[in-house]
Protein backbone atom coordinates (compact mmCIF):
# COMPACT_ATOMS: atom_id res chain seq x y z
CA UNK A 1 0.00 0.00 0.00
CA UNK A 2 2.74 2.16 1.07
CA UNK A 3 4.69 1.38 -2.50
CA UNK A 4 1.06 2.27 -3.76
CA UNK A 5 0.78 5.42 -3.00
CA UNK A 6 4.56 6.53 -3.22
CA UNK A 7 4.07 5.81 -6.61
CA UNK A 8 1.38 8.01 -7.33
CA UNK A 9 2.70 10.71 -5.12
CA UNK A 10 5.92 10.59 -7.47
CA UNK A 11 3.36 10.75 -10.78
CA UNK A 12 1.21 13.65 -9.61
CA UNK A 13 3.48 16.43 -10.19
CA UNK A 14 4.01 14.85 -13.90
CA UNK A 15 0.30 14.73 -14.77
CA UNK A 16 -0.11 18.50 -12.90
CA UNK A 17 2.20 19.73 -15.69
CA UNK A 18 0.59 17.97 -18.09
CA UNK A 19 -2.39 19.40 -17.55
CA UNK A 20 -1.01 23.00 -16.88
CA UNK A 21 0.52 22.35 -20.52
CA UNK A 22 -2.51 21.42 -22.27
CA UNK A 23 -4.25 24.17 -21.08
CA UNK A 24 -1.76 26.63 -22.04
CA UNK A 25 -2.30 24.88 -25.53
CA UNK A 26 -5.81 25.20 -25.47
CA UNK A 27 -5.86 29.19 -24.76
CA UNK A 28 -2.95 29.88 -27.15
CA UNK A 29 -4.86 28.15 -30.08
CA UNK A 30 -8.55 30.15 -29.27
CA UNK A 31 -6.40 33.69 -29.24
CA UNK A 32 -5.19 32.88 -32.56
CA UNK A 33 -8.63 32.01 -34.10
CA UNK A 34 -9.81 34.63 -32.74
CA UNK A 35 -7.21 37.45 -34.02
CA UNK A 36 -7.42 35.37 -37.94
CA UNK A 37 -11.34 36.32 -37.60
CA UNK A 38 -10.45 39.71 -36.73
CA UNK A 39 -7.86 40.45 -39.20
CA UNK A 40 -10.48 38.51 -42.31
CA UNK A 41 -13.32 41.10 -41.58
CA UNK A 42 -11.77 44.12 -43.41
CA UNK A 43 -14.72 46.08 -43.64
CA UNK A 44 -18.43 46.91 -42.42
CA UNK A 45 -21.17 47.77 -44.58
CA UNK A 46 -23.95 50.42 -43.36
CA UNK A 47 -27.99 50.05 -44.31
CA UNK A 48 -26.70 53.12 -47.28
CA UNK A 49 -25.12 50.46 -48.68
CA UNK A 50 -21.86 52.79 -48.06
CA UNK A 51 -18.39 50.48 -47.76
CA UNK A 52 -16.37 51.94 -44.65
CA UNK A 53 -12.69 50.19 -44.41
CA UNK A 54 -11.69 48.59 -41.21
CA UNK A 55 -8.15 47.80 -41.24
CA UNK A 56 -5.68 50.22 -40.62
CA UNK A 57 -2.78 49.08 -42.85
CA UNK A 58 -4.59 48.42 -46.07
CA UNK A 59 -2.76 49.36 -49.22
CA UNK A 60 -3.00 52.91 -50.57
CA UNK A 61 -4.76 52.04 -53.64
CA UNK A 62 -7.70 49.98 -52.07
CA UNK A 63 -8.36 53.33 -50.08
CA UNK A 64 -8.55 55.48 -53.24
CA UNK A 65 -11.22 52.67 -54.70
CA UNK A 66 -13.44 52.50 -51.90
CA UNK A 67 -13.41 56.37 -51.72
CA UNK A 68 -14.21 56.05 -55.34
CA UNK A 69 -17.11 53.93 -54.65
CA UNK A 70 -18.18 55.89 -51.57
CA UNK A 71 -18.56 58.88 -53.70
CA UNK A 72 -20.55 56.97 -56.28
CA UNK A 73 -22.83 54.89 -53.80
CA UNK A 74 -23.65 58.97 -52.47
CA UNK A 75 -23.80 60.64 -55.38
CA UNK A 76 -21.00 62.90 -55.40
CA UNK A 77 -19.25 63.27 -58.42
CA UNK A 78 -15.59 62.60 -58.59
CA UNK A 79 -14.92 65.31 -60.75
CA UNK A 80 -16.79 68.42 -61.64
CA UNK A 81 -17.10 69.41 -65.44
CA UNK A 82 -15.60 72.88 -65.58
CA UNK A 83 -16.01 72.72 -69.42
CA UNK A 84 -17.96 76.04 -70.49
CA UNK A 85 -20.29 76.50 -73.83
CA UNK A 86 -18.93 79.76 -75.77
CA UNK A 87 -21.23 82.16 -75.12
CA UNK A 88 -23.79 82.95 -77.78
CA UNK A 89 -22.92 86.03 -79.84
CA UNK A 90 -24.78 89.34 -78.92
CA UNK A 91 -25.52 92.17 -81.75
CA UNK A 92 -26.79 95.71 -81.47
CA UNK A 93 -30.66 95.97 -81.21
CA UNK A 94 -30.51 97.51 -84.94
CA UNK A 95 -28.87 93.78 -86.04
CA UNK A 96 -31.41 91.99 -84.69
CA UNK A 97 -34.01 94.21 -86.18
CA UNK A 98 -32.59 94.63 -89.47
CA UNK A 99 -32.92 90.72 -89.60
CA UNK A 100 -36.71 90.34 -88.36
CA UNK A 101 -37.62 92.81 -91.06
CA UNK A 102 -36.06 90.32 -93.27
CA UNK A 103 -37.68 87.41 -91.48
CA UNK A 104 -34.24 86.02 -90.29
CA UNK A 105 -32.88 85.47 -86.84
CA UNK A 106 -28.98 85.53 -85.37
CA UNK A 107 -29.21 82.32 -86.13
CA UNK A 108 -29.17 82.91 -89.51
CA UNK A 109 -25.56 84.51 -89.22
CA UNK A 110 -24.12 82.21 -86.81
CA UNK A 111 -25.09 79.79 -90.27
CA UNK A 112 -23.32 81.73 -92.17
CA UNK A 113 -20.46 82.15 -90.25
CA UNK A 114 -20.10 78.69 -90.15
CA UNK A 115 -20.35 77.88 -93.96
CA UNK A 116 -17.39 80.70 -94.31
CA UNK A 117 -15.08 80.60 -91.48
CA UNK A 118 -13.03 83.21 -92.79
CA UNK A 119 -15.88 86.07 -93.69
CA UNK A 120 -15.41 89.31 -92.05
CA UNK A 121 -19.39 88.62 -90.80
CA UNK A 122 -17.68 86.40 -88.46
CA UNK A 123 -16.02 89.93 -86.75
CA UNK A 124 -19.52 91.51 -86.29
CA UNK A 125 -20.14 90.71 -82.68
CA UNK A 126 -16.98 92.52 -81.99
CA UNK A 127 -17.44 95.77 -83.70
CA UNK A 128 -18.59 98.80 -81.93
CA UNK A 129 -22.51 99.39 -81.54
CA UNK A 130 -22.20 102.26 -84.47
CA UNK A 131 -20.46 100.09 -86.57
CA UNK A 132 -22.92 97.01 -86.28
CA UNK A 133 -25.56 99.77 -86.91
CA UNK A 134 -23.83 100.23 -90.25
CA UNK A 135 -23.64 96.74 -91.28
CA UNK A 136 -27.69 96.37 -90.45
CA UNK A 137 -28.40 99.76 -92.28
CA UNK A 138 -25.99 98.33 -95.11
CA UNK A 139 -27.36 94.93 -95.67
CA UNK A 140 -31.19 96.00 -95.17
CA UNK A 141 -30.16 99.00 -98.19
CA UNK A 142 -28.39 96.34 -100.13
CA UNK A 143 -31.93 93.98 -100.60
CA UNK A 144 -33.99 97.44 -101.10
CA UNK A 145 -31.30 98.41 -104.22
CA UNK A 146 -31.22 94.97 -105.50
CA UNK A 147 -33.69 92.40 -103.93
CA UNK A 148 -31.87 89.88 -106.36
CA UNK A 149 -29.14 89.58 -103.78
CA UNK A 150 -29.47 86.83 -101.31
CA UNK A 151 -29.86 87.89 -97.57
CA UNK A 152 -26.65 86.00 -96.98
CA UNK A 153 -24.81 87.77 -99.79
CA UNK A 154 -26.02 90.95 -98.89
CA UNK A 155 -25.32 90.76 -95.28
CA UNK A 156 -21.60 89.13 -96.29
CA UNK A 157 -21.15 92.30 -98.41
CA UNK A 158 -22.28 94.58 -95.72
CA UNK A 159 -20.14 94.03 -93.49
CA UNK A 160 -17.40 93.92 -96.09
CA UNK A 161 -17.88 97.32 -96.99
CA UNK A 162 -17.85 98.19 -93.45
CA UNK A 163 -14.97 96.27 -92.22
CA UNK A 164 -12.72 97.45 -95.23
CA UNK A 165 -13.99 101.21 -94.92
CA UNK A 166 -12.35 101.23 -91.12
CA UNK A 167 -9.50 98.82 -92.07
CA UNK A 168 -8.54 101.33 -95.30
CA UNK A 169 -9.58 104.92 -94.34
CA UNK A 170 -12.37 105.74 -96.73
CA UNK A 171 -15.78 106.67 -95.40
CA UNK A 172 -18.55 103.77 -95.14
CA UNK A 173 -21.26 106.36 -97.03
CA UNK A 174 -19.08 106.56 -99.72
CA UNK A 175 -17.72 102.88 -100.50
CA UNK A 176 -21.38 102.13 -100.42
CA UNK A 177 -22.29 104.09 -102.77
CA UNK A 178 -19.64 103.45 -105.35
CA UNK A 179 -20.24 99.91 -104.89
CA UNK A 180 -24.32 100.53 -105.93
CA UNK A 181 -23.10 102.58 -108.68
CA UNK A 182 -20.30 99.89 -110.35
CA UNK A 183 -22.91 96.57 -109.88
CA UNK A 184 -25.76 97.26 -107.34
CA UNK A 185 -24.20 95.27 -105.17
CA UNK A 186 -24.37 91.87 -107.69
CA UNK A 187 -20.68 90.19 -107.06
CA UNK A 188 -21.07 88.49 -110.37
CA UNK A 189 -21.04 91.17 -112.36
CA UNK A 190 -18.64 91.54 -115.08
CA UNK A 191 -18.21 94.18 -118.04
CA UNK A 192 -16.80 93.85 -121.55
CA UNK A 193 -14.00 95.78 -120.73
CA UNK A 194 -13.18 93.30 -118.24
CA UNK A 195 -14.30 94.93 -114.59
CA UNK A 196 -15.00 92.34 -112.42
CA UNK A 197 -17.36 91.80 -108.98
CA UNK A 198 -19.52 94.13 -106.84
CA UNK A 199 -16.60 97.02 -106.68
CA UNK A 200 -15.92 96.30 -110.86
CA UNK A 201 -12.05 95.99 -109.89
CA UNK A 202 -9.91 95.88 -113.35
CA UNK A 203 -8.40 92.46 -112.53
CA UNK A 204 -5.62 93.08 -115.90
CA UNK A 205 -4.01 96.39 -114.19
CA UNK A 206 -4.44 95.31 -110.45
CA UNK A 207 -3.81 91.34 -110.65
CA UNK A 208 -0.48 91.46 -109.59
CA UNK A 209 -0.89 93.80 -106.16
CA UNK A 210 -4.06 91.95 -105.23
CA UNK A 211 -1.87 88.65 -105.72
CA UNK A 212 0.87 90.16 -103.07
CA UNK A 213 -1.58 91.35 -100.51
CA UNK A 214 -3.31 88.22 -100.48
CA UNK A 215 -6.55 89.30 -101.18
CA UNK A 216 -7.25 87.47 -104.36
CA UNK A 217 -4.98 84.60 -106.05
CA UNK A 218 -7.12 84.28 -109.19
CA UNK A 219 -9.69 86.07 -111.51
CA UNK A 220 -12.64 84.20 -110.35
CA UNK A 221 -11.59 85.11 -106.35
CA UNK A 222 -13.00 88.50 -107.77
CA UNK A 223 -16.57 87.53 -107.87
CA UNK A 224 -16.52 86.52 -104.03
CA UNK A 225 -18.51 89.33 -102.29
CA UNK A 226 -16.31 89.98 -100.04
CA UNK A 227 -12.73 89.61 -101.74
CA UNK A 228 -14.15 92.13 -104.57
CA UNK A 229 -15.35 94.75 -101.63
CA UNK A 230 -11.56 94.55 -100.07
CA UNK A 231 -9.78 94.58 -103.64
CA UNK A 232 -12.19 97.75 -104.70
CA UNK A 233 -11.62 99.43 -101.45
CA UNK A 234 -7.82 99.05 -101.50
CA UNK A 235 -7.54 100.56 -104.66
CA UNK A 236 -10.16 103.23 -104.15
CA UNK A 237 -8.26 104.76 -100.68
CA UNK A 238 -4.80 104.42 -102.79
CA UNK A 239 -6.21 106.59 -105.29
CA UNK A 240 -7.20 108.93 -102.37
CA UNK A 241 -4.01 108.94 -101.11
CA UNK A 242 -2.26 109.70 -104.15
CA UNK A 243 -4.39 112.33 -105.78
CA UNK A 244 -5.82 114.01 -102.50
CA UNK A 245 -9.07 114.82 -103.38
CA UNK A 246 -11.98 112.37 -103.83
CA UNK A 247 -12.90 113.92 -106.98
CA UNK A 248 -9.86 112.82 -108.76
CA UNK A 249 -9.83 109.75 -107.04
CA UNK A 250 -13.35 108.88 -108.38
CA UNK A 251 -11.99 109.95 -111.81
CA UNK A 252 -9.19 107.96 -111.61
CA UNK A 253 -11.39 104.92 -110.27
CA UNK A 254 -13.79 105.33 -113.26
CA UNK A 255 -10.79 105.02 -115.56
CA UNK A 256 -11.63 108.96 -116.65
CA UNK A 257 -13.41 112.23 -116.10
CA UNK A 258 -16.74 111.78 -116.08
CA UNK A 259 -19.05 114.11 -114.44
CA UNK A 260 -22.25 111.52 -114.62
CA UNK A 261 -19.84 109.16 -112.54
CA UNK A 262 -19.79 111.53 -109.92
CA UNK A 263 -23.28 112.53 -109.99
CA UNK A 264 -24.21 109.14 -109.40
CA UNK A 265 -22.14 108.35 -106.70
CA UNK A 266 -23.04 111.93 -105.20
CA UNK A 267 -26.67 110.71 -105.62
CA UNK A 268 -26.72 107.29 -103.78
CA UNK A 269 -24.84 109.07 -100.72
CA UNK A 270 -27.95 111.01 -100.44
CA UNK A 271 -30.17 108.25 -101.17
CA UNK A 272 -28.09 105.94 -98.34
CA UNK A 273 -28.39 108.82 -95.79
CA UNK A 274 -32.13 109.13 -96.58
CA UNK A 275 -32.23 105.17 -96.00
CA UNK A 276 -30.85 105.83 -92.97
CA UNK A 277 -33.18 108.31 -91.37
CA UNK A 278 -35.95 106.17 -92.61
CA UNK A 279 -34.39 102.89 -90.91
CA UNK A 280 -33.26 104.60 -87.82
CA UNK A 281 -29.81 102.99 -88.07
Amino acid sequence: MRKIMKKRLFHLPRIAALLLLACSVILFGNAECKSEEAASKTHNTLSDGTVISTVSDSASTENAAQESRTAVILGRPEEEDTRQEAPAPVYHDSVYNALKRQGLSKEHIELWCDEHPVSTLNKLETLEPAMQKKVANAASYIRKVNPKISAKTAWREAMALVYYSVKYGIPSDLVISVAKAESRFNPGAQSKSGALGVMQVMWKVHNAMLRNRGIAATREHMFDPERGVEAGVLILSRYVKVYGTLQKALNRYYGGIAQSYLKKVSNNMAHLQKHTANTGY
